[in-house]
């Protein structure tokens, strides 16, 4: 995901702390004038109804936070919503709303300057992972995590020479394969509007939709432009898959790090064990990450005893992931990364390379070595903030720099165009045969 339809892999409010890979998306149409009166209104009077739906995080970790900063106080919601606000504020929200309701050439609803305002506080951090999500939004999100929504059922990835977004590939009896949509089509138009560099967020948003609705895609194939009618349907994700490849090699693709991947993983690895498989690949090519919890887990399937990752926060804290070392499988293995292999996928990655047992293959992964505190509110809302950073077991942060592959390969788009040879796939297999006979 994600390559694949996929929003943004948020995760339920149980969860404290999750990895994206993903940008906060504004409503495309919406006009530059709105936005700016709009973006005016941050730290708005609204801010104080906000506060007031705010869900108080434990009080543990907020003493914790507190002893580590001399001399702090933790303020509550209200304390803080009027901080924020003093007369002159309060004056100047009054007159930009009279300017709209006066001047703009369209009525805005109260709740869509609230949703704005909300949106607006929290994107003020310029942090692109940190997010409102309204309670629709929410709701969005967290069928993604369930792995189950409306689209037609492909696995999309950004090309990066041409900032187009490719099938990567396509769910059996999905919509995408019943209308003709094959792997290796480039997606140029999304009901007549170019997409051309565009988000990977942002492109999932609009191929989306209700179910039964149609979405009409511009692809090339082959260097042929051709329109493609795709009624969505709804799609359930296989997060993980597992093949029986020749020579005694077993190849494991994860999608996404979201809950389901954790079962599905473990039933790879038992069928794989089964097969009695001499080597092993995992590929995380197009992986845009998932939970934190959910790639400790994985790890722990197969990893010897040792650290995975470990959290640190801006006041210092951290939070150690070790793997207790009781499944370990001591087996040759080659991990696939790419650019779009985030977050979570970095977490995996490095900590393989780290422990030496696999050998990665493909390119520099994105480079996305932070994560985000999720709180949910009470009038079903929530917000996500950039909270910490990921340190590799050997104690490097990956954020902005990626991680390197040992064998560096990259993608042959035009001949996978072609005839659908994946060259980087075929060097992993050299890879792990080298390795198998050692």
């Amino acid at each position: 995901m994600d390559n694949q339809e996929y929003s943004d892999d948020f995760q339920p409010e149980e969860k404290a702390k999750e990895v994206v890979n993903s940008e906060p998306v504004e409503k495309k149409g919406q006009t530059d004038a709105l936005k700016f009166l709009l973006g005016m209104l941050v730290g708005a009077v609204i801010m104080f109804l906000l506060c007031l739906f705010i869900v108080v995080l434990p009080a543990r970790k907020q003493r914790v936070q507190a002893q580590n900063q001399p001399g702090s106080e933790i303020k509550t919601p209200a304390e803080a919503g009027q901080e924020l606000l003093d007369e002159a504020t309060v004056a100047k929200i009054g007159k930009l709303k009279t300017i709209l309701d006066n001047y703009y050439y369209e009525d805005v609803s109260i709740d869509t300057l609230r949703e704005a305002i909300f949106h607006s506080i929290i994107s003020s951090t310029k942090d692109r992972y940190s997010t409102y999500y309204s309670e629709e939004e929410l709701r969005s999100a967290n069928e993604d995590w369930e792995g189950k929504f409306y689209g037609i059922g492909a696995v999309l990835t950004i090309d990066p020479e041409s900032t187009y977004t490719m099938i990567d590939s396509v769910n059996v009896g999905s919509p995408a394969e019943k209308a003709g949509i094959k792997a290796g089509d480039y997606i140029m138009e999304v009901d007549g509007v170019d997409v051309g560099g565009w988000t990977l967020t942002e492109v999932v948003k609009v191929v989306r939709g209700e179910d039964g609705t149609d979405v009409v895609l511009t692809i090339v194939r082959a260097g042929v432009a051709m329109e493609i009618t795709v009624t969505r349907g709804e799609v359930t994700i296989d997060d993980v898959v597992y093949e029986k490849k020749e020579d005694g090699i077993g190849y494991i693709r994860i999608a996404s790090f979201s809950d389901i991947a954790v079962n599905e993983f473990a039933d790879s690895i038992a069928q794989a064990k089964a097969d009695d498989v001499k080597g092993i690949i995992v590929d995380l090519r197009g992986n845009p990450g998932g939970g934190l919890d959910v790639v400790y887990e994985i790890c722990n399937e197969f990893m010897p005893q040792g650290l995975v990752v470990y959290t640190e926060d801006k006041y210092g804290n951290r939070d150690d992931y070790y793997c207790d070392g009781l499944n370990e499988w001591d087996i040759p293995m080659v991990v696939l990364i790419d650019g779009s292999s985030a977050s979570a996928s970095e977490i995996f990655a490095a900590a393989v390379k780290d422990h030496g047992v696999a050998t990665l293959v493909g390119t520099k992964t994105y480079g996305k070595g932070v994560y985000q505190s999720v709180i949910q509110l009470t009038d079903g809302s929530a917000v996500k903030v950039t909270s910490g950073k990921f340190y590799s077991p050997n104690g490097v942060c990956f954020h902005g720099v990626g991680v390197e592959p040992d064998v560096e390969v990259p993608f042959d788009s035009e001949k996978y165009l072609e005839d659908e040879t994946d060259n980087q796939l075929e060097k992993a297999i050299e890879v792990l045969k080298e390795k198998m006979n050692r």
